[in-house]
């Protein structure tokens, strides 16, 4: 009997590794009895809102101080708060969705790298049919 094993597929490391976030994040919800609001449009809603707060503090800073405004004392609390909000309301969509965050965003990268090959886009900012 000659039988030929083949190499099981190379796979790459995750670029983002959520579940134990979700898994707490679901944990956090059941205790609570709020799993009957994460309805999609009202998860969406919620990170609506949070990135807008995310928002209300760069809004009229300058381009310089948007830098910085992680690490000012004025502002650096409040800017990793609404990350965080922000980063609980999108994996929380995505889990209850069944969307796999770590395919989704290689996916994109793949996708992005076609619309923006290196020799047109370096150094521009402008959209993928404007290149």
């Amino acid at each position: 009997m000659n039988s030929t094993v083949s190499a099981p597929e190379e796979r790459q490391p995750r670029l983002l590794d959520v579940d134990a976030l979700a898994a707490a994040i679901e944990r956090f919800a059941r205790e609570r009895d709020w799993v009957q609001f994460h309805a999609p449009k009202n998860l969406v809603m919620a990170l609506t809102g949070e990135l807008g707060e995310l928002v209300e503090i760069f809004q009229w800073m300058s381009a310089d101080e948007s830098r910085d405004a992680a690490r000012a004392p004025a502002t650096a609390r409040a800017v990793r708060d609404e990350l965080a909000d922000v980063t609980i309301y999108l994996v929380r969509l995505a889990a209850v969705l069944g969307v796999d965050l770590d395919a989704a965003v290689r996916d994109k990268l793949a996708l992005n790298a076609v619309k923006y090959p290196v020799e047109k886009a370096r150094g521009h900012n402008r959209k993928y049919d404007a290149l």
